[in-house]
């Protein structure tokens, strides 16, 4: 009889750049993917949550939607104290002009060091309000469904197919969703709701005529009118599909 060889324990692979109850928050998975494309290092944590390598480090506050980035720097016995604060007011000026050019918007935050000197030492940052269009793509993701962005001559909206997923040809059954703004007369879904004086439009196509049949409160919020308008589309392809 043989006996299976002892293995060793498997650990299951801790998150990057913050601590495991904190990786499925909306601020802090948007700042990581930003952090991550430009290369720059995240903070590693063993399981007693201690700091096993230097990077940036994110911390959310739930409560109002910002997430609180710092670096923690690797300690090196060898190098002074004014050097490592140095590298952190560097690293931490780095970040801010990053989260900047990426439309979030930037808190720098200051405290005195060992020497009583103000110095940078973490950033507060508010991720910016997503496009009509990635409000309706998300709202529509979550029924399963997805959605097509077409534009003309300034104008920019989403088209949805009855069946399937594909771009729905010349003739094929479809709906179209927008953001109609009646002060400038204009369709979109490139621009961000909350700067402009505009509601939901959905139009219902059969092939051949449309028709609008659903628009949305100008002064809804624009998380729930944007649910409500991808609750509806998501009901009529239910019905279409019989």
């Amino acid at each position: 009889m043989t006996t299976k060889p002892a293995t060793a324990q498997q650990t299951t692979p801790r998150p990057l750049g913050c601590l495991p109850q904190s990786v499925d928050v909306p601020q802090v998975k948007a700042a990581i993917r930003l952090l991550t494309h430009d290369g720059q290092p995240l903070a590693a944590f063993d399981e007693r949550d201690q700091c096993i390598s230097a990077g940036a480090y994110l911390d959310p506050h739930r409560e109002t939607g910002e997430v609180v980035l710092e670096l923690l720097a690797e300690h090196r016995p060898t190098t002074a104290r004014e050097e490592l604060d140095a590298e952190r007011v560097r690293v931490t000026g780095e970040y801010a002009d990053l989260f900047r050019v990426a439309g979030w918007t930037v808190q720098e935050f200051r405290e005195g060091d060992h020497t009583g000197r103000e110095r940078l030492t973490r950033l507060i940052l508010t991720p910016p309000a997503p496009t009509a269009h990635e409000r309706m793509t998300a709202a529509l993701a979550e029924h399963g469904i997805t959605a097509h962005r077409d534009e003309d001559a300034g104008n920019s909206w989403l088209v949805i197919p009855l069946t399937g997923d594909d771009f729905p040809g010349v003739g094929t059954p479809h709906m179209v969703a927008y953001v109609y703004e009646a002060h400038e007369d204009w369709m979109f879904v490139d621009a961000h709701m909350e700067h402009w004086a505009g509601g939901w439009r959905i139009r219902f196509n059969n092939g051949a005529a449309e028709v609008v049949i659903h628009r949305s409160e100008v002064d809804a919020d624009p998380a729930t009118g944007t649910a409500v308008a991808a609750k509806l589309i998501a009901d009529i392809r239910a019905a279409w599909n019989g």
